[in-house]
């Protein structure tokens, strides 16, 4: 049976390019020959979309074992609102077609490193540790990753375009006169977050990039709050800030009002809203009717 991975290959394009295209996405940008190219191989694949595929017949699913596996304790997973509503909108989501909540196995690598996934038919990562390998995910057949790529020629994976989502939100600030922008985000043991590796180098393009607007620690409200008055008692306040999720946000405007900081009108806020799995779109701190800087 053809993949959309196969489409893709064969198209030169990417998988996402593929799916967008077959699922009608009206928003996609790109040219009509690449458009016609990705049905046309698709076509002489015989390539059905999951919809086609499910009217052909419904499949008894009930006894299929799922895994989510998770690089976080329990305790770290409750306060973590990101990955909690990941992995419970996956749950969701294998129930309505008819798997067992029974066979939706909860897997914890952070507090088992050396599990053994067993039968399980299907695993879903979500985000990874840093020093997990994929050799542990070669275990099973069927893989898909979530918030992380580790080989996009071997697994399936699902993330997030943050590249594009941070250009966004620095062009909008940039545009409204803004040169001294902020950044507030969490810390990754794994490395530089993408936001601000981001952040970081797409400043560094407009010349706008200075180190002293970086504040970086945990990722919930109170971390917010926290590194804003962090910002807030440095002094030379930037007029903007780019804040990575929505509860740092939070934390981080209610930082400023106690401080007598108006929002929007004397420092505007950009925020990524991470939504339930798997939408994602920035926001910005602008109530209605109130005036822009």
């Amino acid at each position: 049976m053809a993949t959309i991975r196969d489409i893709a290959k064969l198209a030169g394009v990417s998988n996402v390019t593929v799916s967008r295209v077959l699922n009608k996405d009206s928003t996609l940008s790109v040219s009509d020959e690449t458009r016609q190219r990705i049905i046309s191989i698709a076509e002489e694949l015989n390539y059905k979309t999951p919809r086609n595929r499910k009217a052909s017949g419904k499949k008894d699913l009930s006894s299929i074992k799922i895994g989510t596996v998770m690089f976080l304790t329990e305790d770290q997973e409750e306060v973590d609102t990101y990955f909690l509503s990941i992995r419970q909108g996956i749950e969701k989501e294998c129930m309505k077609l008819g798997i067992s909540s029974t066979n939706i196995i909860r897997m914890s690598l952070l507090s088992n490193p050396e599990m053994d996934f067993g039968d399980a038919d299907g695993l879903i990562f979500i985000d990874r540790s840093f020093d997990f390998t994929v050799e542990q995910a070669k275990q099973v057949k069927n893989v898909v990753f979530v918030d992380y790529s580790p080989d996009v020629e071997t697994f399936d994976s699902v993330v997030i375009d943050f590249e594009r989502v941070t250009r966004l939100a620095l062009e909008h600030l940039v545009s409204l006169g803004h040169s001294k922008i902020g950044y507030i985000g969490g810390f990754r043991t794994y490395g530089k977050d993408q936001r601000e590796y981001y952040f970081e180098r797409l400043m560094k393009e407009k010349e706008l990039y200075n180190p002293d607007y970086i504040f970086i620690g945990g990722w919930g409200t109170p971390e917010g709050n926290r590194l804003m008055n962090e910002a807030i008692a440095k002094g030379n306040l930037p007029t903007a800030f780019f804040i990575a999720s929505d509860p740092l946000a939070i934390g981080a405007i209610h930082a400023l009002k106690e401080a007598g900081i108006r929002v929007p009108e004397d420092v505007a806020i950009v925020a990524l809203m991470i939504l339930p799995f798997p939408n994602l779109r920035a926001r910005r701190s602008q109530p209605s009717g109130s005036k822009q800087r």
